[in-house]
């Protein structure tokens, strides 16, 4: 896990303690934007690390296409 993706879940867990305790001083109205904030990081949390893997996916065939060819040169 990368630092922004594991800053991003970070943000995401401390806006929902901070919207559990703003919730139980105030109302939900007044609270909601917490809330929000919490769910729009873990959001990102999710779209960014989806975007690491599948960057890493589409390297992955490339190097073990050049693993068989490799094998097939010493053959």
């Amino acid at each position: 896990m990368k630092l922004s993706e594991i800053l991003m879940l970070s943000a995401a867990a401390g806006f929902l303690i901070l919207w559990i305790a703003e919730y139980q001083r105030t109302t939900f109205a007044e609270s909601y934007w917490l809330l929000m904030l919490s769910l729009g990081f873990l959001l990102a949390f999710q779209y960014f690390k989806n975007r690491r893997l599948d960057r890493e996916k589409a390297i992955s065939p490339t190097i073990k296409q050049m693993v068989e060819d490799r094998k097939k040169k010493k053959k």
